[in-house]
């Protein structure tokens, strides 16, 4: 029998896969390794909530050390998607940021699942919304690995 805590979590493990799939098709598309590719996924993403990455915090999201992560960013810089720059007023402090070309090719990935979820999303009231964030951000505060830096905002 399933129990409304089952349903969800099954739904929650289902989403998790989407994602990651995903994220291995815009490597695909983008003619990245998988690991790139979700880096630079993870790269635009934050630069659309408005908090860049430093290669640490990438570091942290993708699970490389930081000289695999330098390594993969020379790789993202070598193609023309990413690049460095010192914009914090500490100059030692690194930004990543995507480029034009990636952004562009990306979003002609994305622009067809973007339509659907905010059509999906479009079906529930604010406070259904409010309430699934509050249950999302709760779950991933206690999986592990998980950095308070990275959780979503409310």
């Amino acid at each position: 029998m399933t129990t409304p805590r089952k349903h969800l979590l099954d739904a929650l493990r289902h989403y998790a896969l989407g994602y990651q799939e995903s994220a291995h098709r815009l490597a695909r598309w983008m003619d990245l390794p998988n690991v790139d590719g979700t880096a630079l996924g993870e790269i635009i993403w934050a630069e659309y909530e408005g908090a860049p990455l430093t290669p640490t915090r990438l570091s942290a999201r993708v699970g490389l050390t930081s000289g695999a992560t330098n390594a993969l960013v020379n790789r993202l810089e070598a193609q023309g998607f990413a690049a460095r720059s010192r914009e914090n007023g500490d100059r030692r402090i690194v930004t990543l940021r995507a480029t034009d070309l990636a952004r562009e090719r990306a979003s002609a990935f994305l622009a067809p699942s973007t339509a659907a979820l905010e059509d999906a999303l479009g079906e529930y009231d604010d406070e259904t919304l409010e309430t699934v964030g509050s249950i999302l951000r709760r779950f991933a505060a206690i999986l592990p690995g998980v950095d308070a830096q990275d959780a979503p905002r409310s």
